[in-house]
């Protein structure tokens, strides 16, 4: 097995509730949880997903092509700035347009000198996103401070194949960006706990908060730990930034004891489409 760089983490979780529609109240917003983290000592920042924009696709439309940024549009460079003067990682959600008008439900990863050095595009759409967005193709796994991880992005965590996929593939954090309504409360509560347990990875579920006309989207967001475990959470209903400390050695352990990553059939999985 490989070694962790880093074993102790400190994660920020940001519960946003941003303003449908508004980038410049959300960007504002945004950076001023990010300066929070920071004075925590957050080592990564995570948003929920569609952080910039909102998230009710039947109310904004056509106008989601508008508010969608490209990578080198100037919006992006008040994060970046962000990152590099604070020396701070950072999980950014967003609306992103290709030079084509593409546009993907995204999280770009930047690090700590303001470099963007990846994206994960949603593969899973769900309901109205399907009308606008283009799905991702693939799953990816980054690294920062020396520790792999991953991100889905809410609905793809009803699919345990993408998790399962990325803690093949060493992550020992998956990060799930949400916006996630108050009628899938229960669903919430066994998917986060199920896909840290089974993978015996740290899953940290970041859902927004706030309502946006009839959908309401409750908050909870939780650090799960590799034994499914809810280690540490926000409270429902209210904007906040969730912070806490993880010790890695936790997947080490929780993987040579549970054995669920290494004791597959993969004879009798191979099949699987």
């Amino acid at each position: 097995m490989s070694k962790i760089k880093q074993r102790k983490l400190k994660l920020a979780l940001v519960q946003l509730k941003c303003e449908l529609g508004n980038l410049k109240y959300n960007k504002d917003k945004i950076l001023e949880h990010l300066g929070n983290a920071k004075a925590e000592g957050a080592d990564i920042v995570c948003l929920p997903e569609l952080a910039t924009t909102g998230y009710n696709l039947e109310l904004m439309g056509n106008d989601i092509y508008d508010l969608s940024v490209g990578l080198d549009d100037d919006y992006l460079k008040y994060f970046c700035n962000f990152a590099k003067e604070q020396k701070i990682n950072i999980i950014l959600p967003l609306s992103l347009k290709e030079e084509n008008g593409d546009i993907y439900n995204t999280a770009l990863v930047i690090n700590r000198q303001g470099e963007i050095i990846g994206r994960y595009d949603k593969a899973h759409l769900f309901l109205h996103e399907k009308r606008f967005y283009n799905s991702g193709e693939s799953y990816h796994i980054f690294e920062l401070e020396g520790v792999k991880f991953g991100i889905i992005i809410c609905y793809d965590l009803g699919f345990p194949e993408a998790a399962r996929k990325m803690a093949l593939q060493g992550a020992k954090i998956l990060f799930v960006p949400s916006a996630w309504r108050i009628q899938d409360i229960g669903i919430w509560d066994l998917n986060t706990r199920q896909r840290a347990l089974e993978n015996n990875l740290f899953l940290c579920g970041v859902n927004r908060v706030g309502s946006e006309e009839d959908l309401y989207l409750f908050g909870g967001s939780r650090v799960v730990n590799p034994h499914g475990q809810i280690t540490a959470s926000a409270s429902q209903g209210n904007e906040e930034v969730l912070i806490t400390e993880i010790d890695l050695e936790e997947v080490e352990k929780a993987r040579d004891y549970y054995q669920y990553l290494f004791a597959r059939r993969k004879d009798l999985d191979e099949d699987l489409s």
